[in-house]
């Protein structure tokens, strides 16, 4: 479905609700269409998805995405939901993965990538991993979000799409999982399972985090293979 802008919406939990977690079930798929089929509308399509949900979700005081906006009631929800960044984070880094150079729009989704880096940087932990809402610090550190995050930032220091020095928040968000994330059998804890959109806190807050939940495994792998593909650009060891 979508709304009067050509923006992808669900019909639920209410009609027309906007899903942070959508640019990423919507965005990847279009980028390897356009490939695939050379026909530029899916690449035209997928910028734009980018640039319309950074419209209704970016969060300038917060400099995070919201999880929803309601067209109904044309307004966000109520969290900064971690792996929802991590989604929309994960769509943008996709489509740079296949959109030519110099194609019209490119750089906008670099500039919009950057900035979610910058903001997402600020939230950070000590031990250099996400909590499960980004800006509540009594929310339990996350895998998926933590795991997304890293990938996408080594991605774009490797790819020559942000300046290197943004790297350390990659390898610090790494030696993070590895030290309290992945098991030493290479079992991933604490992942957050699938979840929905509600208005209150209290459900993101108490959301199970598993071990070896499928919306995680994939992007530890991911951001393992780029962390070893960042140390060789900065010629580390």
């Amino acid at each position: 479905e979508r709304i009067e802008d050509g923006t992808l919406v669900r019909t639920f939990p209410y009609k027309m609700t906007l899903w942070a977690d959508d640019l990423y079930m919507s965005v990847p798929f279009l980028a390897r269409m356009g490939k695939f089929s050379g026909d530029k509308k899916y690449w035209d399509d997928a910028i734009t998805q980018v640039k319309n949900f950074s419209k209704y979700l970016w969060d300038n005081e917060k400099e995070l995405y919201w999880h929803c906006y309601y067209t109904d009631l044309k307004r966000n929800g109520v969290a900064h939901w971690g792996r929802c960044n991590g989604w929309v984070m994960m769509a943008k880094v996709h489509l740079l993965n296949f959109l030519p150079e110099n194609y019209p729009g490119r750089e906008d989704i670099i500039k919009d990538l950057e900035r979610q880096i910058l903001g997402i940087a600020k939230y950070q932990s000590k031990e250099g991993l996400w909590h499960q809402l980004l800006d509540k610090n009594d929310s339990y550190l996350e895998s998926s979000c933590s795991a997304m995050f890293v990938y996408c930032i080594a991605r774009a220091v490797n790819q020559g799409w942000i300046d290197k020095r943004y790297a350390s928040i990659a390898l610090k968000g790494w030696e993070g999982l590895k030290e309290y994330k992945i098991q030493l059998d290479g079992q991933v804890k604490d992942i957050c399972v699938g979840t929905g959109i509600e208005d209150n806190l209290v459900f993101y807050y108490e959301r199970p985090a598993r071990l070896n939940e499928k919306h995680g495994l994939g992007a530890v792998i991911d951001a393992g293979i780029e962390i070893i593909k960042l140390k060789k650009t900065l010629n580390q060891k």
